[in-house]
């Protein structure tokens, strides 16, 4: 019987020594990348240059994108789609919103953001994130852009973090 105990006792050290602690995922561990646009002053390009009553809402929903309804800014991040290879955004300046808070006014620009992604293993905790490759921007152009230039960081653009200003549009 000493046997038995000492035997299941030695049994189970061995497996507490086999387990591994919580894998969690640091707060500081980088996960899927959204894209950063720069905004400029078309007439002085070194200078940053704000856009007033600034909207930022993604094409194919209703949804204004959280902290870009109506603010004052020269620096738009953008969350970019993981199952597709496009995100479309309408990017509406001066806007105009009437008592009930929907939108009566305002210069809007559509954007096209096309890319390919590569989802890359970050680790058991955190998973998988995606980068973007060969990212493009273009401007569905229309009577009254106010996007007036959009230039990428580098030809072949690729977004793998948001350390980073990525696109520079100029206004």
């Amino acid at each position: 019987m000493k046997h038995i105990k000492l035997i299941l006792l030695l049994l189970v050290s061995v497996s507490f020594l086999t387990c591994e602690r919580d894998d969690l995922c640091p707060e500081t561990t980088p996960t899927t990348p959204s894209m950063i646009i720069g905004l400029f002053n078309l007439i002085a390009p070194e200078s940053p240059k704000n856009v007033f009553d600034l909207v930022v809402a993604g094409i194919g929903n209703d949804t204004t994108l959280p902290g870009f309804s109506l603010v004052d800014t020269d620096e738009i991040i953008l969350p970019l789609k993981t199952d597709a290879d496009i995100t479309q955004f309408a990017l509406i300046s001066d806007t105009e919103v009437d008592t009930d808070g929907n939108i009566i006014g305002g210069n809007q620009d559509i954007i096209t953001i096309s890319y390919l992604r590569e989802d890359i293993f970050v680790s058991r905790a955190c998973g998988f994130k995606t980068i973007f490759r060969n990212v493009v921007v273009t401007i569905e152009p229309d009577a009254d852009n106010w996007i007036q230039l959009a230039l990428p960081l580098n030809d072949n653009l690729t977004i793998e973090d948001e350390t980073t200003t990525h696109y520079f549009f100029y206004h």
